[in-house]
């Protein structure tokens, strides 16, 4: 079996690696139930990242329609991860009828994975991912959480990502736009992590304001 784009397949399998390792090493914070749907992002993250690098690596050597069910497993997996990520956004505030919030979110991964199935491209899995990021953006300029400015770079190079997987900017054959689109997805799985690791916690003022009572006390 022949392996196809070399350089795709080894970089979504490195980002997928990130990820794993990213998640597990989340999982050693004190729980959170915010935490737990990221840690739940993150790993989606690695396992679309991990299905992607085989689809890009050996789908040409497959039945086509084995081929378009197997890309429409990875619409599906990016498709839970903007759920995932709108839950822990949920989980984070803790908003007022939370149960009519879940819904409205179940609603939305639903018709993400209809409008997915219907029209598979990777421009509408990313559209609703993009819209759990942007509800996050939304939230962090609103609230003064000690992850705002994780979330924000995070958001900010997923954008970039992004914009260089679609524009397919000239690089070489050994080296196309999806490489660059891992690379650089990489650096925004890191700093989702860094925000990961500080759910939970109150308003940016608060972690300085406690250090300082700390040292007031000894």
């Amino acid at each position: 079996m022949t392996l196809h784009e070399p350089a795709t397949f080894v970089t979504d399998l490195l980002l997928a690696g990130l990820g794993l390792c990213l998640a597990l090493r989340l999982r050693r914070a004190p729980p959170a139930s915010a935490r737990n749907w990221w840690i739940a992002s993150i790993s989606l993250m690695a396992a679309s990242a991990f299905v992607g690098g085989f689809y890009h690596g050996f789908s040409p050597e497959v039945p086509a329609a084995v081929e378009a069910r197997w890309w429409l497993v990875v619409l599906w997996i990016i498709c839970a991860l903007g759920f995932a990520m709108g839950m822990g956004l949920l989980r984070e505030f803790d908003p007022p009828r939370s149960h009519l919030w879940q819904g409205l979110l179940a609603a939305k991964f639903a018709i993400a994975c209809t409008a997915a199935a219907l029209k598979p491209e990777f421009i509408v899995a990313m559209a609703d991912y993009g819209s759990a990021m942007l509800a996050w953006t939304i939230a962090s300029l609103a609230a003064r959480r000690v992850w705002r400015g994780a979330i924000l770079a995070g958001v900010g190079l997923s954008l970039m990502a992004a914009v260089i997987q679609q524009s397919r900017p000239g690089l070489t054959e050994l080296f196309n736009h999806n490489d660059l689109f891992h690379v650089v997805q990489a650096f925004a799985l890191f700093a989702f992590y860094r925000a990961g690791c500080k759910l939970g916690e109150g308003p940016a003022g608060d972690r300085g304001r406690y250090r300082l009572q700390a040292r007031n006390a000894e």
